[in-house]
This record gives structure tokens, sequence and C-alpha cells, in this order.
């Protein structure tokens, strides 16, 4: 690896092993030298995040360190994100809106991809958590959207994505807006039968996806 390939792995093996100091000593070095504050956060924090949602999956971490793992992960994001805010002067990619799909409160996923989206450039507004289907409704009225991200960490609650959909449908406003599913428990295969356009476990996957569907529309 080189240089900055092995500060971006430090940065994310700081946030599995729960060191702040190790994390904001990193995340410093990182924008010292010069690394972009989407790089930071999407190779570097949110991939440390991503490996400790894996480790609680498995077993191997439990809810107490996944909070300890949250905070070293926002340790680390305070430190970039006076540049992510300076960069959100730029024209956006496109505009998202993205909550927790009803019955389903996990917040951990939504707030580790949403810095990344917003590092790479889209305005990202934030329905929160246990998101109903009307309020997903409002919201593509009253923000006018590009994009619909539904949050999800259970299977049951992925499940409910088809009934997210139809409510954009019913409401008229499902051809406006494109539905990508995210989180530990989505299946693409499956989202796509359920009526979304993309889903990912990957925040920087998504973002390639979301990009992808941006270009789409300005051609």
């Amino acid at each position: 690896m080189n240089d900055e390939s092995d500060l971006l792995a430090t940065i994310a093996q700081g946030v599995v092993h729960l060191d702040v100091a190790v994390v904001r000593t990193s995340v410093e070095s990182a924008v010292r030298e010069g690394i972009s504050p989407f790089r930071i956060v999407a190779e570097g924090l949110s991939q440390g995040m991503r490996t400790v949602g894996a480790l609680f999956r498995d077993g191997e971490l439990f809810m107490p360190e996944v909070l300890v793992a949250c905070d070293t992960y926002y340790a680390g994001l305070q430190l970039v994100q006076p540049l992510i805010e300076k960069d959100n002067g730029r024209i956006a990619k496109g505009k998202i809106v993205l909550g927790t799909i009803h019955g389903d409160i996990h917040t951990v996923g939504k707030d580790v991809a949403i810095p990344v989206f917003r590092a790479a450039g889209f305005d990202v507004v934030d329905l929160g958590t246990d998101v109903a289907d009307e309020a997903f409704v409002e919201a593509v009225r009253q923000h006018q959207p590009d994009i619909v991200g539904l949050g999800t960490y259970m299977t049951s609650t992925f499940m409910h994505t088809n009934q997210t959909v139809e409510a954009l449908e019913r409401a008229g406003l499902r051809g406006q807006v494109k539905v990508i599913c995210g989180g530990p428990a989505v299946d693409v295969r499956a989202a796509l039968k359920l009526g979304a356009d993309g889903a990912t476990d990957n925040a920087w996957e998504g973002v390639q996806i979301m990009e992808a569907w941006m270009a789409e529309v300005r051609e």
C-alpha cells in the first residue's frame, strides 16, 4: 500500500479498536497530506464503521462497543466536517432524502452513510429513523429530491420497501425519483423485486450508483 492507503487504513483500524487518539491524529495527518475529505470519510472512518457493523452482526462486538465506536468515528468526523461544509458551496451532484425505514430505529448505518454522501457532493436531507411511508412522500413533495434512500438494519423492515415504493406510486411521485436501499440487511435482487432501483450495504458503492444515475439525468 502507498502512504495514503496506509494512513486511511490506520484511521479505519482506529475506529475498530475504539482508539480516539489514533483516529484524531491520523485524520489530522490525512488532512495535512491533502487527502480529500471524501476519501478520509469513505475509505477511513466509514470503512472502520463498516467493519464494526460486520463484527456486531457476527456477535464479535456488542452494543456498548458499537456505541464507543460511534463516538470514535464522530471524533474523527468532527475534524474533517469543516472541510466538507466548505465544499458544500459547490453545485450539488444531486439531492437525496434519506431515512431509516418504518419499524427500524437503528441509526448507525444512516449516520455513517450521510457524511460519505455529503463529502461526495450530494445534498442530503436526513429524515431520521422509523420513517413512515407518508413522511417519505411528504419529503419528496417538499424537497424535490433526485433520490430516496431507504435505510434498514433488519430483514423484516427491508421487506417493507415495497410499501414505501407503493406509497410514492400512489402519490404520483415514483417517476420523479430513484429509490436506493442501504444497510446490512439488503439484497440487491430482492430490492429490485420490491420496487427499488438499486441497493448496497456499502456507502462508497452507494455513491457510485447514485453518481451513475445522476450522469444519466444530465445526458
